[in-house]
């Protein structure tokens, strides 16, 4: 049975996340949103914060500078962070990701090597590098023939692969040290048994960064371009079982959808919060404008927005702490629920503020901008319904449907 009472755990890694959000974020992110050039959006302070606070690694264990926290707790951190600024959340989100992935797939000599790595540098990031130019929805839905989708390739020579390969939009990837590669190590075969995962360091011969790609919404997280040009793995770098890294992706990161989705509620509670405020303010027709009805009308849609969204985050990441159990379609939708709330939520609290809502320096406009992201990233809304769909018309959520959304996994670190 389901248990929504805050344990101790959450509650003090609430007030650790909402403490850090509060000293270290809020006075700064509207300046690094600001920012007209993309990498100067970045703060290395709010990490090596993260780090001293015990966020950078809370999800990894101990004997990799975590905590251990569970997927619940760290929705909860999320929507905090988030609360104060979506691109500093989904840096983490990123991070702790693909750090867990490696450590649920990795060899005990990956651990050593990779995770003792990251966990030893205050700056150390994990990226994931899946998106191409031409292979993004064709690698979530999956689209099948033959060949298709994403085309960076791996080719096998002793001791390891030669990856070459161009992947854009890639969260964290111009400030990591640690990069998961997704490679075909098959030409000609269906992506869901042609696709490897490796593990690239960024000090790799032959991986560049290109562009940082300037971003409407969610600028203090960077996304940029990387190039794969001939760059050697060893074979101990190759994660997983060589062809099927789609169906780990899926297996292991069933609580991915619910960190996304946790950070798009953290900007639903801030235009909620904020915006609330306001309307007790803000007089018009003689009264504060929260009297009036239309108003209290979007208030309350406002409200339920938030409160229905955190309790189905809350239940997907519960479920996900059980692999056997875990109903499937709790890694599709999630973030379809909260991205569709949360820009409702943005636009009413736009309408709400009037003129007001549009003037940089009250930051309603960068919570619509925020909120916009979310209709695309982890995936377009249209997919993640087609994926839906595809988990309906197998019938049964117990087996194939379950086996279905293995081969059809979320990727996350589109943007």
């Amino acid at each position: 049975m389901m248990d929504f009472t805050p344990t101790p755990e959450m509650i003090h890694w609430r007030d650790v996340a909402r403490d850090f959000a509060t000293e270290v974020i809020r006075p700064v992110a509207a300046e690094l949103d600001a920012q007209p050039d993309p990498e100067a959006a970045w703060s290395w302070a709010i990490i090596e914060e993260a780090d001293a606070r015990g966020l950078r690694q809370a999800p990894l264990p101990p004997e990799f500078g975590g905590s251990s926290t569970d997927y619940v707790t760290n929705t909860v951190i999320l929507e905090e962070i988030a609360a104060a600024d979506l691109g500093s959340a989904v840096v983490l989100a990123q991070h702790w990701k693909f750090g867990q992935m490696l450590h649920e797939l990795g060899t005990t000599d990956q651990h050593a090597r990779y995770l003792a790595r990251n966990a030893a540098n205050p700056r150390g990031l994990f990226a994931a590098s899946f998106t191409e130019p031409n292979a993004a929805s064709d690698n979530l839905l999956p689209y099948r023939a033959p060949g298709a989708g994403m085309q960076t390739f791996a080719q096998k020579v002793d001791g390891g692969h030669v990856i070459n390969g161009f992947k854009h939009y890639i969260s964290n990837a111009n400030r990591s040290d640690t990069i998961l590669c997704f490679a075909r190590t098959d030409r000609e075969g269906p992506i869901t048994e042609s696709v490897t995962a490796f593990v690239v360091p960024t000090d790799s011969p032959g991986l560049r960064i290109g562009k940082v790609h300037d971003k409407s919404g969610e600028r203090i997280a960077n996304n940029s371009e990387i190039f794969y040009e001939g760059v050697f793995v060893p074979d101990g770098a190759t994660l997983g079982e060589p062809g099927l890294a789609l169906q780990s992706v899926g297996r292991l990161l069933r609580a991915s959808n619910s960190y996304a989705a946790a950070c798009a509620l953290g900007i639903a509670r801030e235009c909620f919060d904020r915006t609330l405020d306001w309307c007790r303010h803000r007089v018009q027709g003689g009264k504060p404008i929260v009297e009036h009805q239309a108003v209290g009308s979007y208030l309350a849609d406002m409200y339920v927005n938030v409160d229905l969204t955190r309790n189905y985050i809350w239940r997907a990441a519960w479920q996900a702490r059980s692999p056997e159990t875990f109903d499937p379609i709790l890694a599709i939708t999630p973030k379809l629920v909260a991205s569709e709330r949360v820009f409702e939520s943005a636009r009413k609290a736009m309408e709400l503020w009037g003129g007001a809502g549009v003037m940089r320096e009250n930051g309603i406009e960068k919570l619509l901008r925020d909120a916009s992201i979310w209709l695309h990233s982890d995936g377009t809304n249209i997919i993640m319904r087609e994926r839906l769909a595809n988990v309906l018309r197998a019938g049964d959520r117990d087996s194939a449907a379950w086996d279905r959304v293995q081969e059809n996994a979320p990727m996350v670190g589109i943007i």
